[in-house]
């Protein structure tokens, strides 16, 4: 998938692996379930992985504040 044009936001690539997550999510939620707990553990770490992601977002606005730590262009 291509970068999007505008240099801040999400990418489209970085935007399909949140909506993967999300995927991921929602079809756990179909499974019979193991644990009470397990619904909400994967929500909880599907919010994590979307805060990583979007953490890019966050350093291409805001460089200065959110350090670019691999060196690598994102």
């Amino acid at each position: 998938m291509e970068r999007s044009t505008t240099s801040h936001g999400l990418t489209e690539a970085e935007q399909a692996i949140i909506k993967l997550a999300g995927q991921f999510a929602r079809d756990f939620a179909e499974l019979p379930q193991l644990h009470p707990a397990d619904v909400e553990e994967v929500a909880f770490h599907v919010h994590a992985l979307a805060r990583i992601v979007g953490m890019r977002a966050a350093h291409r606005a805001h460089p200065d504040v959110v350090p670019n730590r691999s060196g690598t262009s994102i």
